[in-house]
């Protein structure tokens, strides 16, 4: 899939100012001092050599080989804003233009107007605020038809010096380290083509949660109330997203959670493996991010739960227990059946309780 084309749709009501975001988000970003050591030249250099390397180490745990060497590209925080306004223009603008077309009657210009901009800034201040956070990423929305310019690894410069200075990091251990974790991601998308298609498409179902109507909201927000009062946290699962989606939908973003759990949990795993020979400090590296992720200040805690980010920490753990689980019981060749088809992928039960996918997908060792 490639970026969206704005020419292609009306911008509909609601649908997010691509210009705007980008201006304000890269804005906020800025705002973040530089490490004085920082030279993002030498840094791309070193790390496209390290994801080569990395990239070897983790076809070789997992069996899943990319079609093509990676490319690593590193960015700032504005510019790692800017590429995520497009990621979301990718994901969202379609959908926001099948719901426009569907409307009977549009709000007025400037209505319209001060909707997107109002959404631009949300949007801005949340990823300005991520992109102090993020060290790397691979881009999942990249589809077969994209340029080898677009298949690369992203690493947040920045952040990365900044965390080595403040650890006082073997800076070339902890660069091939976070290089494993990204290649991982990369090798997950590329060397088993099935997984981009079916995420877009669990993506594109719970998108299609933006486009609800007033009996949905209504259901979802009763449903959300009767947890409340049954003493369970709505937000704990799938964060905001799920408060306020049809049941059909709760599911997709349920098989997506489950999905993203697994590739996460997938990446650490691996990470880890691969690095034992290759990375001596990485017990220190591992446990220095997983209190960074656990311990969050009270503003970013709120905010962290509020857009489901919350629940992206707990992929993290959950699917790392899962696949060790996994791999303790069938080593690397049974972790590799988990991307064999969609099929194969637990469900969110079974990633809960490994025992249930071993049972169904692997009865003789279960």
């Amino acid at each position: 899939m490639t970026r969206a084309d704005p020419t292609t749709y009306p911008a509909p009501f609601g649908f997010v100012d691509v210009e705007a975001a980008s201006r304000i988000g890269g804005a906020l970003a800025r705002r973040r001092p530089m490490p004085a050591s920082y030279r993002p030249g030498a840094l791309e250099a070193q790390l496209t050599e390290l994801s080569l390397l990395a990239s070897e180490r983790v076809a070789a745990e997992t069996g899943l080989v990319p079609p093509t060497p990676p490319t690593a590209r590193v960015v700032d925080r504005a510019e790692w804003v800017v590429a995520n306004v497009a990621s979301v223009e990718r994901l969202v603008g379609p959908a926001a233009a099948a719901l426009a077309a569907k409307r009977r009657l549009r709000p007025p210009a400037l209505v319209d107007r001060w909707s997107r901009t109002s959404s631009a800034a949300q949007l801005a201040g949340i990823l300005a605020w991520m992109s102090g956070r993020v060290l790397g990423q691979y881009d999942l929305l990249v589809g077969e038809e994209a340029s080898a310019d677009e298949d690369v690894i992203s690493y947040v410069g920045p952040n990365i010096v900044a965390l080595e200075q403040r650890h006082g990091f073997d800076a070339g251990q902890f660069r091939l380290w976070l290089a494993l974790h990204e290649t991982a991601h990369r090798a997950q998308f590329t060397g088993a083509p099935w997984v981009r298609t079916y995420f877009l498409g669990l993506v594109t179902e719970v998108v299609g949660a933006m486009a609800i109507d007033v009996s949905t909201v209504v259901s979802g927000a009763l449903r959300s109330l009767r947890e409340v009062s049954e003493g369970t946290n709505p937000l704990t699962e799938l964060g905001a997203a799920g408060l306020f989606v049809s049941e059909d939908q709760r599911q997709a973003l349920r098989r997506l959670t489950a999905l993203m759990s697994v590739l996460e949990g997938h990446g650490e795993v691996v990470m880890d493996v691969a690095a034992q020979d290759l990375v001596p400090a990485a017990g220190t590296f591992h446990a220095v991010l997983r209190d960074r992720r656990a311990a969050p200040g009270t503003i970013s805690k709120m905010l962290g739960q509020l857009l489901g980010l919350d629940a992206k920490m707990r992929q993290y753990a959950d699917g790392e227990r899962f696949v060790r689980a996994v791999r303790e019981v069938g080593g690397p060749g049974l972790v590799a059946e988990l991307f064999v088809g969609p099929e194969a992928m637990p469900t969110m039960e079974e990633l809960l309780e490994p025992k249930q996918w071993l049972a169904r997908s692997a009865p003789a060792l279960g």
